[in-house]
């Protein structure tokens, strides 16, 4: 059995509606979003940034560290209780409004596909009868496929590298390989694979039928007003006049009267196609229309949130998780220090005068939004420290690894063991305290 079944491309023709202008201008400004938040900064610093080699995420003037595990396990929660929540309200509507892979696919490489190759009925006829200038414009569309491809990849990139470090070149080899392999991926992706990512690889796809409630939105056809459907010009049957207008334009190649499908991304294409042919037929509009499970097989109302007992549960669990996120935020210093001792270094040696050296190294972060300049100093009485550099001057949003000697007296160990605490202290006053355990003689 295959992998995924053999894709036949989906012709979908363009119809205007309320509904496809609500989507374009949600679609265009994500796209701006996408595109200009790596050029933004706060306080200095890049507004967003995902800096994998230096292990670290800048957020609005804030910089997440390892150290920061508690803080990612907390947003990685709240975007969960989140997705559940927004489900549970709005059904699929973010596949079909907000997802970056309709956003692009729907708003600019469809209507790329149309302005070269034609409407989908004349692309349909050209693809099935390789009629004249069929390949010209298939070379033509594939070279702009591409072209935006890299587009596209230099936006994702920038998000991990920076708007303008991107622009001036500053990725480095393992970034152009990554880059290139990702400008294939988004290419076959755009070209080919298309509604098969939804249909096929994407999990969200797969759990929103166990995530949606009864009252969650969707799109639906109401078959107890449009069924029997009427054929030709009968004046007998439902209001559904069987013209497949519907099925020609879902994106993902359904017809929507056949139910509550895997497949349908809630774009509400189809509901402005059938309101369009009600309203040449002068009959009543929304016979194809957003609604809920228990509200599909007869209500003309508009449809409106429903707190039931899922949402409100996903609500409480979201505002706790948010509430225990600001407060640690808050409380969140801008000055991360780690002391660790080196592992390749030995236990301890003896110096000249009869202390105990122990080698170690001293990280420093400055999680602040300015330049500041760090001194370390003993906490521990007869404890020494010795770390070339000192007093280190640290850029904002940067950290400095410094190695270093402590020393203590023989007589202070017990069991061969010596609790140290130091405080690295700010040019502006700001300490934080961190202990290590000094090894010598009885260990």
């Amino acid at each position: 059995m295959p992998l995924v079944e053999h894709q036949q491309r989906i012709y979908a023709s363009r119809v205007d509606g309320p509904r496809r202008r609500q989507r374009r201008v949600v679609g265009w400004l994500l796209i701006a979003f996408l595109v200009l938040v790596p050029w933004l900064r706060v306080g200095g610093m890049p507004a967003v940034r995902i800096d994998i080699p230096a292990r670290r995420l800048l957020l609005l003037g804030h910089i997440f560290t390892p150290q920061d595990t508690w803080i990612l396990a907390l947003l990685g929660l709240a975007f969960a209780l989140s997705l559940f929540l927004f489900t549970a309200l709005l059904g699929r509507i973010w596949c079909g409004w907000a997802c970056p892979q309709t956003v692009w696919l729907e708003w600019v490489f469809r209507p790329l596909e149309r302005l070269i190759e034609g409407p989908a009925h004349r692309a349909r006829r050209r693809d099935s009868k390789h009629s004249r200038g069929w390949l010209s414009r298939k070379v033509a569309k594939h070279a702009v496929f591409v072209f935006v491809s890299l587009v596209v990849t230099a936006v994702f990139m920038s998000w991990f590298v920076g708007g303008p470090e991107l622009l001036r070149g500053e990725i480095g080899r393992p970034g152009l390989t990554v880059a290139a392999l990702l400008a294939v991926g988004f290419f076959l992706d755009f070209a080919w694979f298309r509604e098969q990512m939804c249909h096929y690889a994407c999990p969200y796809a797969r759990i929103q039928g166990v995530l949606m409630a009864e009252r969650s939105l969707l799109v639906a056809y109401d078959a107890h007003r449009g069924e029997p459907r009427r054929k030709g010009k009968s004046p007998e049957g439902g209001d559904c006049v069987d013209c497949g207008l519907c099925y020609s334009v879902c994106p993902s190649g359904i017809d929507i009267r056949e139910g509550d499908q895997l497949q349908c991304i809630a774009c509400g294409a189809c509901a402005d196609a059938c309101d369009s042919v009600m309203i040449k037929l002068g009959r009543p509009t929304r016979l194809v229309r957003y609604t809920t499970h228990r509200d599909a097989p007869a209500s003309d109302g508009e449809w409106k949130p429903h707190f039931g007992l899922r949402p409100a549960v996903y609500s409480l669990l979201l505002a706790a998780v948010m509430s225990a996120l600001v407060v640690g935020l808050a409380r969140r210093s801008e000055l991360l220090i780690t002391v660790a001792r080196i592992p390749t270094a030995e236990l301890y040696s003896e110096v000249p005068d009869g202390r105990i050296a122990n080698r170690f190294t001293l990280q420093i972060s400055n999680r602040a939004s300015e330049q500041h300049t760090f001194t370390v100093r003993s906490l521990t009485e007869g404890a020494e420290f010795a770390i070339p550099g000192l007093p280190s001057q640290i850029p904002l949003g940067e950290e400095s690894r410094l190695p270093g000697f402590v020393t203590a007296p023989v007589e202070r160990f017990q069991g061969g063991r010596l609790p140290i605490r130091l405080e690295v202290v700010r040019d502006d006053g700001l300490a934080e305290e961190a202990q290590i355990t000094m090894l010598g003689p009885g260990t």
